[in-house]
């Protein structure tokens, strides 16, 4: 599944745009097939705490049944004013920018200074460094 992000709007206020993930995995140790039925869920919150629950019924097919449709941009885009950040850290990505400046670049879209961590997804720097203060006051603790 896709690891939770922030989407970053042109305001707090509602606004229109889109917003497409083309290849989202399946969970690890995850098997189907063929005819088998899903629900594929996405909750997004907001600034003051209300919340929007979005779910749709899925069912998979083989790879190259013609009853998938092709993905391509006229079909899957995110709006130019949208933009993408890690949760609670710093903006990454700002509103605004062509995701295709990642692209040209070979960097990553929506992030600056990433790094492997733990065999998982790639890290903000921010998001790993923010766990300094804590270990740091904790060793002070055992002195």
């Amino acid at each position: 599944m896709i690891p939770v992000f922030q989407i970053l709007g042109p305001s707090k206020n509602p606004y229109p745009g889109t917003v497409c993930l083309p290849q989202v995995p399946l969970p690890a140790n995850t098997t189907v097939k063929a005819g088998d039925h899903a629900t594929i869920q996405i909750v997004e919150l907001a600034v003051h705490g209300a919340s929007l629950f979005s779910c749709v019924d899925i069912e998979f097919a083989e790879p190259g049944d013609p009853k998938i449709g092709k993905v391509n941009d006229s079909n899957c885009f995110n709006s130019q004013d949208i933009g993408f950040a890690d949760v609670y850290t710093i903006t990454t990505k700002e509103s605004g920018q062509a995701a295709a400046e990642a692209a040209t670049s070979g960097a990553e879209p929506g992030s600056s200074v990433t790094f492997w961590y733990m065999g998982k997804r790639p890290q903000s720097a921010w998001a790993v460094f923010s766990w300094v203060p804590i270990v740091v006051g904790g060793l002070w603790v055992l002195l």
